[in-house]
């Protein structure tokens, strides 16, 4: 006989033992059968204790655990329920399933709790939060225990709608605003809440609209609310599934004010002797009824007011106004309304006028210039008619305000603008409007004025146009100045008079106050306030060494003292241009000192004055415009050179600040000024290419950076001027000698520059050519050179041209000496007072010839230095003084010369000053 019996094993699994019994013969072997038979755990121990209770009876397999239940499903139904599904383990142990152990886990399995145990296989699991995420897994129970879970599956509850805001509530503050403030709910739903909307209610709540569509704040203020208005409020929460239920309805009501003021007010005249009013009551009474209205009367047009009725004590809106009314007059009204908290603001005003007539002035009119040569008029309509509608306009235009002419004797038209057009630049017109009805036209206007193209802006546009090119040519000419006196050094051994290849110059020196008459000098240079100009020597360049090489390596660095002059005449301007045609003359001077504190080190300062003189013609508007343009700056630049090579390579650099003024004069306006100043910075440097026998090929270039400004005042307009200017040049000069040592050398020159900036920005070539003469036996020489912009700027020209002379110098006196010459009347000869004032300060104004003046002077001669340091003293009795400070030169055959700067004062008008560069030959 076959018997399988059923074994429990330790870990619960089920495994088929097959024991053989022999019958009839056959036999199992004693060791497998002793296996087979012996019991392996406690089942196999219960089953022999059954035998042995039970004789007889045979039992069935041990039961065991139930196996883990299948397919479990977790669904979501809403947003508090999840359903649970399974299926019956396919191995129940042995024994009838007697229910289903039911756990869940809200930490994603870290941890679990018996949530249940049912006999089904089906769960509903209730009361669960919106949007909670929940694992469980399901057991089957038998007889025997507990066996293996099934499979973990999980489902989240759906979010839902916020709940409720709590709290809400709403506090007027003062009479236009109502604060709210509210909690949060206290569900958000299972998602967090992000906003919240609030509506509001002007009608107790039967209609509701929203005033914050969403905010995500706690509170909110609402804003712009009449005086004494009431309004109530409700929030709802908002989460990403929609807007929840609203809170609790909460109401306020604003501070009450006095009310707002009537509108539409109208007067209407009926007959001669009576004016209807009529008006609509205020949009707001401030919270509280209106009892009644004020109604005031002007008869003077509004300059003064006088109460028709303080309280009408009734809230009707209408009067009637039969008080002192003539034919023919005009009354203007305006009302106020009135509750219990006093009176509200007056409402527009209403104008009436018995038996209809020409209509009143019209309002608002505003004249402003829009272009060069037109003026735009606006004006409103007048609130009164006259009882006939507006058919048109009539202007009228003054150049005084007194003498009044037809501009246009009637529009026809009802439009409130006209275009006065085809005026002269810098021209002023007065206006005033009046209506025009079928009775006639009507009072004018108030009286407005305009003026084209006014001085400021006339000033910006023609400073625009000169400046920046006066400006360049002044800073070039100090800067090539420099670079001059800096190549002179490198390349000649600095122990007799080197050129200077400028430009020419003048030498400038102020008048007196209120010299010349007329505001010109003898040689018609200058404006009256602004500087004339005396011709000594022009063009005069000048480097004078204190003592040898050999010697100032023996001394200090004083002993390498030099003084130099130069100076440049340029002529420039645009002349055919299309909106500012322009011409004119810039003279520069520029004197400078410096030292060798190294042999290979230059260092100095110099100073420039420079006087330009333009006219110009502003083709902007309609008619030509014609006038004059000066400048006149005063600058001090320091400057450092350093001698690379011996051979004439220099590299240098420098930086300026310099002041003085700008005046304008046209033919429409008087002289008037500003004060300007200008800043500056640069750089250069040069090398000698090619030496072959007296010829010589040399480069250079040279760059520098300015800003200048011009000062804001009633009449000049403010301005600011970046420039900058970049040169490279070839230079050629061939040479020759005659046996007593004179020479003549001609020179030839070339190059290209940039100029860029705020009104200058183009390329050029330059050109120029020179020629020089030495003198040997009278240690003179002569230079003249002139150059020109080949191509640049379109329509731009300008060029220059220069004469230098140069002496060695001569050792004076040392010590200190002092002069004192007083002189009443006529003491001094027409020389003297050259020398003294120069030409433009030489007396011409019928002075008295008897009258007083001193005249000191004190110097200091310096041992091995050419020159003698001075200051000087002038006073005369008609209040004209001088002072003065320099360095003089006596060089011998009756020569000399100074190079001074000079302070003049007069009682007849502002101090001047001056560099100037002053020559004498004595001739016996």
């Amino acid at each position: 006989m076959t018997v399988f019996r059923m074994s429990v094993l330790g870990d619960w699994r089920i495994a088929p033992v097959l024991a053989v019994t022999a019958l009839g013969g056959l036999a199992a072997p004693a060791q497998a059968r002793t296996h087979i038979l012996a019991p392996a755990t406690p089942l196999e121990a219960w089953f022999s204790s059954h035998r042995a209770t039970h004789p007889g009876a045979v039992p069935a397999t041990p039961p065991a655990l139930p196996g883990a239940p299948r397919n479990l499903v977790a669904t979501a139904v809403d947003q508090s329920r999840i359903d649970l599904r399974w299926a019956r383990p396919t191995d129940d142990g042995g024994e009838r399933i007697t229910g289903y152990r039911i756990e869940v886990s809200e930490d994603r399995r870290r941890t679990w709790s018996l949530l249940e145990e049912v006999r089904n296989t089906r769960y509903l699991h209730t009361g669960l939060p919106p949007n909670a995420t929940r694992h469980y897994r399901v057991s089957a129970v038998n007889r025997s225990g507990t066996g293996q879970p099934s499979r973990v599956d999980w489902a989240t509850t759906a979010a839902t709608f916020p709940g409720r805001p709590t709290g809400l509530e709403a506090v007027a503050e003062g009479a236009s605003r109502i604060r709210l403030s509210w909690t949060a709910p206290a569900s958000t739903g299972g998602v967090p809440v992000f906003g919240y909307r609030i509506e509001v209610s002007e009608n107790s709540g039967r209609s509701w609209r929203v005033l914050e569509e969403s905010t995500r704040a706690t509170s909110h203020t609402h804003t712009g609310l009449l005086a004494g208005s009431t309004r109530h409020y409700r929030v709802s929460a908002i989460n990403r599934v929609g807007v929840g239920e609203p809170s609790r309805v909460v109401g306020a009501k604003t501070e009450s004010s006095v009310p707002g003021a009537p509108t539409a007010l109208s007067a209407q005249a009926v007959g001669t002797s009576r004016i209807d009013l009529s008006w609509t009551a205020p949009d707001h009474d401030g919270g509280e009824r209106i009892t009644g209205y004020r109604i005031e009367i002007s008869a003077n047009e509004g300059v003064s007011w006088s109460d028709e009725v303080a309280n009408t004590n009734n809230p009707a809106t209408r009067f009637t106004d039969v008080t002192d009314l003539e034919p023919g007059a005009t009354r203007h009204y305006r009302v106020s309304a009135i509750n219990s908290l006093g009176t509200g603001a007056p409402s527009m005003i209403a104008v009436a006028r018995t038996e209809a007539s020409v209509p009143d002035a019209p309002t608002g009119l505003q004249a402003t210039a829009v272009d060069p040569t037109s003026i735009n008029l606006a004006w409103t309509a007048p609130a009164y008619d006259g009882g006939d509608p507006i058919t048109g306009y009539r202007i009228e235009a003054s150049q005084d305000g007194a003498a009044w002419a037809d501009r246009v004797a009637n529009t026809g038209v009802t439009s409130t603008t006209f275009l006065d057009s085809g005026l002269e630049p810098g021209s002023t017109r007065f206006y005033r409007v009046s209506a025009i009805n079928s009775a006639g036209a009507g009072k004018p206007s108030g009286v407005v004025a305009a003026t084209t193209d006014d001085l400021r802006q006339r000033s910006r546009r023609v400073g625009e146009s000169i400046l920046p090119h006066a400006a360049a040519a002044m800073t070039s000419s100090t800067i090539s100045a420099i670079a001059s006196r800096v190549d002179a050094v490198a390349s000649r051994d600095g122990e007799r008079l080197r050129a200077s290849l400028g430009s020419a110059s003048s030498l400038l020196q102020g008048p007196r106050a209120g010299w010349p008459p007329g505001g010109h000098g003898p040689f018609g240079v200058g404006r009256a306030g602004a500087g004339g100009a005396g011709w000594l020597l022009d063009g005069a360049s000048f480097v004078m060494p204190a003592r040898s090489q050999a010697a100032a390596r023996d001394g200090g660095i004083m002993e390498t003292l030099s003084t130099w002059g130069g100076g440049e005449l340029v002529g420039l301007g645009e002349p055919g241009a299309a909106d500012i045609e322009w011409t004119g003359r810039l003279t520069n001077l520029h004197v400078g000192a410096d030292v060798r504190p190294r042999p290979d080190v230059l260092a100095g300062v110099a100073a420039t004055t420079s006087l330009g003189n333009f006219d110009f013609t502003d083709r902007t508007g309609a008619n030509a415009l014609g006038g004059t343009y000066g400048s006149r700056l005063t600058t001090v630049n320091p400057y450092a050179a350093w001698l690379l090579d011996g051979q004439g390579s220099v590299a240098w650099a420098s930086a300026g600040y310099g002041w003085g003024s700008v005046e304008i004069e046209d033919d429409r306006a008087a002289l008037r000024s500003t004060g300007t100043n200008i800043m500056t910075g640069a750089a250069g440097g040069s090398r000698t290419l090619l030496t072959s026998g007296t010829g010589n090929l040399r480069v250079r270039g040279e760059g520098w950076v300015a800003r200048v400004t011009l000062d804001d005042t009633e009449d000049v307009d403010s301005l600011t001027l970046d420039m900058q200017r970049a040169r490279l040049l070839l230079e050629f000069s061939q040479g020759y000698r005659s046996p007593g040592g004179d020479e003549i050398a001609f020179l030839v020159e070339g190059g290209m520059r940039y100029d860029g900036g705020t009104a200058v920005q183009g390329t050029g070539v330059e050109v120029g050519s020179g020629m020089r003469l030495v003198n040997a036996g009278l240690g003179m020489s002569l230079e003249a050179r002139g150059r020109a912009l080949l191509t640049g700027l379109e329509g731009y020209e300008e060029w220059g041209v220069g004469v230098i002379l140069q002496i060695d110098p001569q050792i004076r006196g040392e010590g200190l000496s002092l002069r004192v010459a007083p002189a009443w009347g006529d003491a001094s000869g027409g020389a003297r007072e050259l020398w003294e004032r120069g030409v433009d300060g030489m007396r011409r104004d019928g002075a008295d010839p008897l009258g007083g003046r001193l005249d000191a002077e004190m110097s200091y001669g310096l041992r091995g230095f050419n020159g003698t340091p001075y200051g000087g003293l002038l006073l005369a009795d008609d209040g004209w003084r001088a002072y003065s400070g320099g360095v003089r030169y006596d060089l011998g055959g009756g020569l000399g010369l100074r190079m001074e700067v000079t302070r003049r004062e007069s009682a007849m008008g502002p101090p001047e000053h001056a560099i100037g560069l002053r020559g004498r030959l004595n001739l016996r």
